[in-house]
């Protein structure tokens, strides 16, 4: 929370900040006019070997114009990227696109089959998607996409403040989406 003597204090430190800023801009701005007119008037002579060292106006204005050029580069290359990358999803999309269409009697099915355990204790998401796909009138399907439930057969272990163990919750999957044929 800022107090109101923290705002005018904040105020001030900002209006200082602008003047400054405003003061080193009008100075540089006639420095650089002084400079030209000069220039205009008549060029300077210089030995050969002399080493001028840049102004202050000058070196930032090298400096902004090298910051510009870079930026533009990036961005141009970030450009080149972005559009290398949207052609390679466009044919992506073709190709699963034919992939799909090239199959026939080929449809999505959304539905919801619960996927039972096989001897070795994994579910098999298989055998539910080949039933999910029967019960719409298809031969056979493979799955597309699961969800995981926790069945609680009781809440006693939220009146006791524990988490469930495995066999008061059991995990169960479902196959939601099979690509049916």
């Amino acid at each position: 929370m800022i107090t109101r003597r923290g705002r005018i204090l904040w105020i001030c430190t900002a209006t200082a900040a602008l003047a400054a800023g405003c003061a080193l801009f009008f100075v540089a701005a006639g420095l650089t006019q002084e400079n030209g007119a000069a220039a205009d008037a008549a060029p300077p002579a210089q030995a050969p070997g002399s080493n001028q060292q840049p102004g202050f106006v000058d070196a930032m204005g090298r400096w902004f114009e090298e910051g510009a050029v870079k930026f533009k580069s990036q961005m141009e290359s970030a450009q080149e990227k972005f559009d290398k990358l949207g052609s390679q999803a466009r044919e992506a999309t073709k190709e699963a696109t034919g992939a799909i269409v090239g199959l026939p009697n080929a449809r999505v099915v959304n539905a919801r089959e619960r996927c039972v355990k096989a001897p070795n204790g994994a579910p098999d998401c298989l055998t539910a998607a080949v039933t999910l796909c029967r019960s719409k009138g298809f031969e056979t399907g493979k799955s597309l996409d699961t969800q995981s439930e926790q069945k609680c057969t009781s809440a006693r272990f939220l009146l006791e403040g524990r988490s469930p163990t495995s066999t008061e919750c059991p995990t169960e999957i479902f196959v939601t989406r099979a690509m049916c044929q």
